[in-house]
């Protein structure tokens, strides 16, 4: 079968529907590379149209990449067909087909209901009556309108090399288009979360300086009284020696020795903040029977303890209570919680000092018959430089941060502390550390 260029395809003439250079459709089936297809669909009641169309693009190639057909005889199978190919690069479609007008409203129903808008619809109709060109290019969301009895095998090959064109890079635009999204996207993700972590160490920074100046003024006035009476007495001292009496004497070495004390536990007690909080903390851990720390502790505050008239009792199982702490960053924990009990209990009570052993957990309680703590109190428990409100029972210094070093010293030993009070009936401390199994 043999027809000139220009002469109409879908007409009974038997020529030629190409007349290329055959050495040119091998060049062009060299550059195939087997990526895929290009998907056109032909939408037509009749099969000459279909087979026709198939006969004339057999061979063609775009990009490297051949043309599969799909084939639909009517706008209620091409919609099915859409179902499972979405996408086609191309719409080969008849106007008359079910109705005068299947295949106007095909095109609505691909640009309105699927929202397709990069497959090309090329509108073939063998009577152009029912669909002016005009009105329908203005009307319809088409690419391209055609005249079956125009349409040559050149023109087709024309049409579809210019409609995969302009789908290949309506695709690569909103390819780069999604990317870009992706980027703006991740990089607003990524600001965002910048944003959000500067504003959080810009609070932290805030925090910190507040807690600098309050440390400031805590440190100073904390320094300030037995500084004074240091330097009082020493002046003291020094003009009045030769009448002063050797009680005397001792009388204000003793105060002076507890001036300096103080002074010795406030810069300790902001050097162990300052070492926690900047995690330069070293911590060696061992498996450590608890137990044996308790006593240990407890035995160096005995005199303490006598001198205020209080009883210190342990109390503690006849097993092994292995943990898996640091010991120094534990002996500072009990000795901080004893220490504290004792500050605050009056004379001729007791302190219960009990180690317990859980399932899979052991306890250390230190128990005091002192005031006990009010719900407000309790709530600021283990703040920093907290001041509550019972007072030491015999006038002992407080630097306000032994609980808040307590918690985190804890924290920091995988453990942790709470405490169960009651107004007027006294306060348990309880730190509490997983048992080790070595």
């Amino acid at each position: 079968m043999t027809v000139q260029d220009n002469k109409p395809l879908f007409v009974d003439e038997e020529e030629p529907l190409f007349q290329e250079d055959e050495s040119a459709v091998a060049e062009e089936n060299a550059t195939l590379t087997g990526s895929g297809t290009w998907e056109v669909v032909i939408v037509d009641d009749e099969e000459d149209v279909h087979q026709l169309t198939r006969f004339v693009l057999d061979d063609y190639v775009y990009q490297g990449r051949k043309v599969k057909f799909l084939s639909a005889y009517s706008a209620k199978e091409a919609k099915q067909l859409f179902q499972d190919h979405p996408n086609p690069a191309v719409i080969l479609l008849d106007v008359v087909m079910e109705t005068n007008d299947a295949g106007l409203k095909l095109v609505e129903y691909i640009r309105e209901v699927q929202r397709n808008q990069f497959t090309r619809i090329i509108l073939r109709t063998g009577q152009p009556g029912y669909a002016p060109e005009k009105q329908v290019i203005l009307k319809y969301d088409i690419n391209d309108y055609k005249n079956k009895t125009e349409l040559t095998d050149q023109k087709l090959f024309t049409i579809i090399t210019a409609s995969l064109r302009a789908y290949s890079d309506l695709i690569t635009i909103e390819s780069y288009r999604q990317h870009l999204e992706e980027k703006v996207f991740e990089r607003t993700v990524e600001l965002r979360q910048k944003n959000e972590e500067l504003i959080q160490i810009n609070q932290k920074l805030m925090q910190l300086n507040t807690e600098k100046d309050e440390f400031l003024g805590i440190a100073a006035h904390d320094l300030k009284n037995p500084l004074s009476s240091i330097q009082s007495l020493a002046g003291f001292i020094k003009g009045s020696f030769d009448n002063l009496t050797k009680e005397k004497i001792i009388q204000y070495a003793h105060i002076i020795e507890v001036s300096s004390q103080k002074m010795f536990e406030l810069i300790k007690n902001l050097l162990d903040v300052n070492a926690i909080e900047s995690g330069k903390m070293n911590l060696s851990f061992h498996p450590i029977d608890i137990r044996f720390l308790v006593q240990y502790a407890m035995r160096n505050y005995l005199e303490a303890a006598k001198s205020k008239k209080i009883e210190l009792q342990c109390h503690s199982p006849e097993e092994k209570c292995l943990v898996f702490i640091d010991q120094t960053a534990m002996l500072q924990v009990l000795d901080n919680l004893i220490s504290n009990a004792l500050k605050y209990s009056p004379p001729n009570k007791r302190i219960y000092l009990r180690v317990v052993k859980k399932a899979n957990t052991v306890q250390c309680e230190i128990q005091d018959e002192g005031p006990g703590l009010s719900e407000m109190d309790h709530s600021k428990l283990f703040g920093k430089f907290v001041r509550l409100t019972p007072r030491p029972t015999k006038n002992e210094h407080s630097t306000g941060l032994g609980l808040f070093i307590v918690k985190k010293l804890v924290e920091n030993l995988r453990g942790r502390v709470w405490c169960e009070t009651e107004l007027g009936k006294g306060s348990t401390f309880i730190v509490e550390f997983p048992l080790s199994n070595e």
